[in-house]
């Protein structure tokens, strides 16, 4: 049973729609999934630790034992460690996983780095892997990986990952759109919330990501919007350009231009005139200022645009 076919049911089973074989179906497909598997079912990193999900102890506690009392009967939901999102979604509460992750695991802790746009940051993870982080990025690590697995999350933005060789504990990378498992290599991840695609580029070695391995020099595209995924060979000196504080541009639009300048140099655009988004650049800049770089784009284009503290119109 595919994933969404499997949400599909639990989504039946929450409104009380499965009879008994329905039930058994469930239960069996839950069984058969691996923990990469349900962790694409139930991608914890969005709720775990968010503040915004947050509620007063004594709520969670009642709302944990109204559902013990009148959970319908047929899915057995055993073991915490695999079925916590499960329990989320017939609570109807994203509340609730923060709330198991920690009575599962009281000992391990997680951070969150956030880094603002217009600046980079790099942190070295407890297994001696080394992340760079750009900006407008936010990054969800524990203080401490387990003895099984290593995993972080990309909340939102770009990172470029190296990652410590460990034969015992494979490490994942998972984002809103990606999951990808490493395969001992570098890469990078971006998935920017406000961007209609999300990618993984691969630097050096392979990764594992949708049931097919990517090496070096491959990536991997995911349209939000279809579900689709594009693979194709990829410039690793172009992906990781953002690292060394380069900006390379190959034959691209102006709205991926203006999205890549707006992590870079936290300002924000509006463009007047939305023809222009249909303009292709090829440029390579070096330590430029903003200011610089837009009177080179206006020369390739012969637009006009005013610079305003951070706002830059377009015409």
């Amino acid at each position: 049973m595919k994933i969404s076919d499997i949400r599909k049911r639990l989504e039946d089973y929450q409104e009380g729609k499965l009879d008994a074989a329905g039930r058994q179906q469930l239960q069996q497909a839950l069984d058969r999934l691996s923990e990469e598997e349900l962790s694409e079912l139930f991608p914890v990193g969005e709720f775990v630790d968010n503040k915004e999900h947050q509620l007063p102890e004594a709520e969670i506690d009642a709302a944990l034992e109204k559902f013990r009392k009148n959970r319908k009967p047929g899915i057995r939901l055993i073991t915490l460690t695999r079925y916590a999102a499960v329990f989320v979604l017939l609570l109807g509460s994203t509340f609730l996983l923060r709330k198991m992750n920690l009575d599962r695991k009281p000992e391990r802790r997680f951070r969150t780095m956030r880094i603002a746009d217009g600046r980079h940051g790099a942190i070295t993870l407890s297994d001696g892997s080394r992340v760079t982080i750009n900006g407008g990025s936010t990054l969800y690590f524990p203080e401490e990986f387990d003895d099984s697995a290593r995993i972080v999350y990309v909340e939102e933005g770009e990172a470029y990952f190296e990652i410590a060789k460990d034969a015992k504990r494979p490490f994942f990378v998972r984002s809103p759109q990606l999951n990808v498992k490493v395969l001992g290599t570098s890469f990078t991840v971006r998935d920017y919330k406000d961007e209609l695609t999300a990618s993984v580029n691969v630097n050096s070695g392979k990764i594992g990501l949708k049931g097919l391995v990517l090496s070096a020099g491959m990536g991997l595209t995911a349209d939000k919007e279809n579900g689709t995924f594009t693979k194709e060979e990829i410039d690793t000196t172009t992906t990781t350009a953002w690292i060394r504080g380069e900006l390379i541009f190959r034959d691209a639009g102006l709205q991926q231009v203006l999205k890549v300048l707006q992590h870079k140099y936290a300002v924000h655009f509006e463009v007047k005139d939305t023809a222009l988004f249909k303009r292709k650049y090829t440029a390579t800049f070096r330590n430029n200022t903003i200011e610089n770089i837009m009177q080179q784009l206006k020369l390739m284009s012969s637009f006009q645009y005013t610079i305003t503290d951070k706002q830059i119109v377009i015409r």
